[in-house]
């Protein structure tokens, strides 16, 4: 869930770190004057440095340090939970006399192991990029990973299992270096790390993280395929074909995309991506999960609201935990109506679950072809329309034509309508 954290501390007694028993301080002193510059320690793989006896910042893996003083070693293979989250700051915090509060991030790493249905080093090989940016291919010390460099922050995916000799092991997840997007969703301080809403958020970033993958399945087999979508999968394997294409023409890009993952889907014997999307969701959801009783007793919440991600995101109900231990099966609903559904304004499919703004089926629902099927189906006779009447008034005629056009026009829209009621009787 939560990894590594760069902590600034906004605490004016230093001196009360400095003396803390626990930590073996080292001096970096300037060479000329003698004057000491910076003071380290390290304790249980958390760096303490103070700079100028003014700036204390705290560096390190949460995980780590939970996994170590508990005498697991240096290590974040495994699970770590809510409960065990809290209870490192709550432990970190009391050793340390500190607030935390007044521990701000600066950095942090959140994200998650999973056991993917195929070996992890196949479908690191098969990721293409995010949002269109290639991947880095690294090997280290039997450690293969790939990165992303974004603007403020790095979306890293590696073989955890293979780092630590522990089998199929996937890691997911996103390290932050500018903290300004994790702001607007309250995620600012460790105090923040205590509250379950907060992190569901962050679990909801993760997942729109991996949405932004572009993945292939390189066990499609390529010479059944017909030769327009094969060549299709092939450009798309590349890397600097997608990076060429959102440069020069965004708007190709996208539905070159939408296309490639409908051939992906299409032609490979499983959607891996989707599956792997959906472990992600899982595995934090079950990370999240704290019995009320214990909620109480880590963060002193007796109630909490907040929504499980889904794969959609769309059409979800409050999950909510009360002290009694209610789930969403035990508490009663009042008062609740359902919303209206809306419809595509082309075809008439239901399009409830798309945005409050949507008229038309979404790619998302029904793929690019349907979804530019239905917005052709309406605009292509209202464009009709627009060229005609541009076109009588640029000619010299014995009368005027255009009320007869736009007469037509409400022909049509009557037919339509007619369709339509006679679709639902």
């Amino acid at each position: 869930m939560i990894d590594f954290v760069k902590i600034r501390i906004e605490n004016d007694n230093i001196q009360n770190i400095k003396n803390n028993t626990l930590l073996d301080w080292e001096q970096l002193a300037i060479e000329n004057t003698g004057e000491i510059k910076e003071y380290t320690a390290i304790y249980h793989g958390i760096t303490f440095t103070i700079i100028h006896n003014k700036y204390l910042y705290v560096t390190g893996s949460l995980h780590k340090y939970w996994n170590s003083i508990n005498l697991r070693g240096e290590q974040n293979y495994n699970d770590f939970t809510f409960s065990d989250l809290t209870g490192v700051i709550k432990e970190f915090c009391t050793s340390f006399d500190l607030e935390p509060g007044s521990c701000i991030l600066e950095n942090i790493e959140f994200g998650v192991n999973i056991n993917p249905p195929v070996l992890t080093k196949e479908f690191l090989r098969s990721i293409i990029n995010h949002k269109g940016k290639p991947f880095t291919h690294e090997y280290r010390e039997n450690k293969y990973f790939r990165e992303c460099e974004r603007e403020r922050y790095i979306i890293k995916a590696y073989d955890k299992g293979g780092q630590y000799k522990q089998g199929n092991i996937f890691r997911f997840e996103n390290k932050t270096r500018k903290m300004e997007h994790l702001k607007k969703i309250g995620v600012s301080s460790l105090v923040d790390l205590l509250n379950p809403v907060k992190l569901h958020h962050l679990g909801v970033a993760l997942k729109k993280d991996f949405d932004g993958l572009l993945v292939y399945d390189y066990t499609i087999p390529s010479m059944e395929i017909k030769t327009q979508e094969r060549l299709i999968l092939t450009q798309g394997q590349t890397p600097a074909y997608w990076l060429n294409l959102l440069e020069n023409n965004p708007n190709l890009y996208y539905k070159k995309r939408i296309r490639f993952k409908d051939l992906v889907k299409k032609h490979a014997n499983q959607d891996i991506s989707e599956i792997v999307g959906k472990l992600i969701i899982q595995k934090w959801n079950d990370l999240l999960y704290c019995d009320p009783k214990t909620l109480q007793k880590l963060t002193g919440v007796v109630n909490s609201e907040f929504t499980e991600i889904n794969s959609s995101g769309i059409g979800l109900k409050p999950v909510m935990f009360d002290i009694e231990g209610n789930t969403p099966d035990t508490q009663v609903e009042e008062n609740v109506t359902e919303p209206p559904r809306r419809y595509c304004l082309s075809c008439g499919r239901d399009i409830s679950r798309q945005r409050p703004t949507s008229r038309f089926c979404g790619v998302k629902y029904v793929g690019y072809i349907e979804a530019h099927r239905c917005r052709n189906n309406d605009s292509n006779f209202r464009n009709r329309v627009k060229y005609l009447i541009q076109r009588e008034q640029n000619s010299l005629t014995l009368f005027d034509p255009i009320p007869f056009i736009i007469e037509l026009k409400h022909l049509h829209l009557a037919k339509s309508i007619l369709e339509s009621v006679m679709e639902v009787v």
